[in-house]
């Protein structure tokens, strides 16, 4: 049973992470926090593609020093400086410090972020690895909802600058008890109840990086995710502006991004679930059409902007259980935390320039209607891209490792 409250402080660890807290409910700052400081929407729109840039060159870093000195350590740093960091927010009074905080907030709060906790959760699980990471993914789109609802809330009543001060303490109060009550490493073999088939399997099969790096696997992996955090994280972060500037009130605005985070936690746990019973692409490919269902959806306007948030959020909740689940499937154990960070950290391009794009777009043409058009052919391409990939998954042979 250890194992299943391991999952549990994983599951609590990522409802803290940078992206519950910060990266996704960033846009229901910015009409305050812009307007307070007279920025326009591109320029607000690069504080969050500042940040997604320090999640990319931190998301490798933090892999290795997972893989090095395990994730409890490494997550009780990142819990502690990031969550501080966060709350340094609240005391900002120009563009440069608040890209300045912002990057550092990320950079050190991913180090309890997903390296750490997935690394944790296929340490733990194989048999059920698909149910397991959606368990663990799924504390994200708890978080987001939890904590974009205490984020209105405050901006609403107090000002943005407290909601960033009580976010922040009451996630570092949160990650510190399960820290030190949940999470645990595992550095035996996978227990007995989660061998596939009854038989031990090595702890350190697998590729190095620089093997899984020299396939063009991992490089089709990344594409493809690039292209769905381009329009999911360009689409989220605008959507409470886009709404607002449709008419739509607060009470609606709050209901519909509700339900972004509600399609994510479905996304989350379904997709999870179907892993272990469909191919990869099979379940990709639901869940891409999700997004592409969501995409036309919204291009329509407000009226359809609840189930298109819904589908939206249901892709970008399944992302990570999949991508995860490629890269444990096909690359193995052995630097599993490395390569998933890289791989993680070329799909934050997609997270970097999408909102950037999205901002230019409105701030050219006065909305976002070009845009919208557009994305929809985003799932398209990123379905065609895994459909490239090999065709399936599959454990790496010890010889795979030593030969890459």
């Amino acid at each position: 049973m250890k194992r299943w409250s391991v999952l549990l402080g994983c599951f609590l660890g990522m409802s803290i992470a940078p992206p519950a807290i910060l990266l996704i409910p960033l846009g229901l700052f910015m009409k305050s926090v812009a307007g307070e400081f007279g920025w326009s929407r591109t320029e607000f729109s690069i504080i969050l593609s500042a940040a997604a840039v320090c999640n990319a060159l931190v998301m490798p870093l933090a892999g290795y020093l997972v893989d090095r000195f395990g994730a409890s350590r490494v997550a009780l740093v990142g819990t502690v400086l990031g969550c501080g960091s966060y709350m340094g927010l609240s005391l900002v009074h120009s563009f440069s410090a608040f890209v300045a905080i912002t990057a550092m907030t990320v950079a050190l709060g991913n180090l309890a972020s997903y390296p750490a906790f997935l690394f944790l959760t296929q340490r733990w699980f194989d048999k059920h690895l698909g149910l397991a990471f959606a368990i663990t993914s799924s504390g994200l789109a708890v978080g987001t909802a939890g904590f974009s609802y205490l984020i209105s809330q405050h901006i609403e009543l107090h000002g943005w600058r407290e909601a960033f001060l009580v976010a922040g303490g009451v996630a570092l109060v949160i990650g510190l008890i399960n820290l030190a009550v949940f999470v645990r490493d595992n550095k035996g073999p996978i227990p007995e109840a989660e061998r596939r088939g009854g038989k031990e399997q090595p702890g350190q099969d697998g590729f190095s990086l620089r093997g899984a790096m020299a396939t063009g696997d991992f490089w089709l992996y990344s594409a493809a995710f690039v292209l769905v955090l381009f329009g999911a994280v360009g689409c989220s972060f605008h959507l409470p502006a886009m709404l607002s500037d449709w008419g739509v009130t607060n009470t609606q605005i709050a209901s519909i991004v509700a339900a972004g985070s509600a399609g994510s936690l479905f996304g989350r746990l379904s997709g999870g679930a179907l892993l272990d019973h469909l191919h990869a692409r099979t379940v990709a490919g639901l869940f891409l059409t999700c997004q592409l269902v969501g995409f036309l959806l919204l291009s329509d306007g407000p009226k359809w902007a609840l189930p298109a948030s819904f589908l939206m959020g249901a892709m970008q909740g399944a992302e990570i259980d999949i991508l995860g689940y490629l890269i444990a499937r096909r690359f193995g154990r052995l630097a599993y935390a490395r390569i998933f960070g890289s791989a993680f950290a070329v799909t934050l391009l997609g997270a970097i320039v999408g909102p950037i794009a999205l901002g230019m777009v409105f701030d050219r043409s006065g909305s976002y209607h070009i845009g919208l058009l557009l994305f929809p052919m985003l799932p398209v391409l990123a379905f065609g891209l895994l459909c490239m990939a090999a065709r399936g998954p599959r454990q790496p042979r010890l010889s795979d490792a030593t030969a890459a």
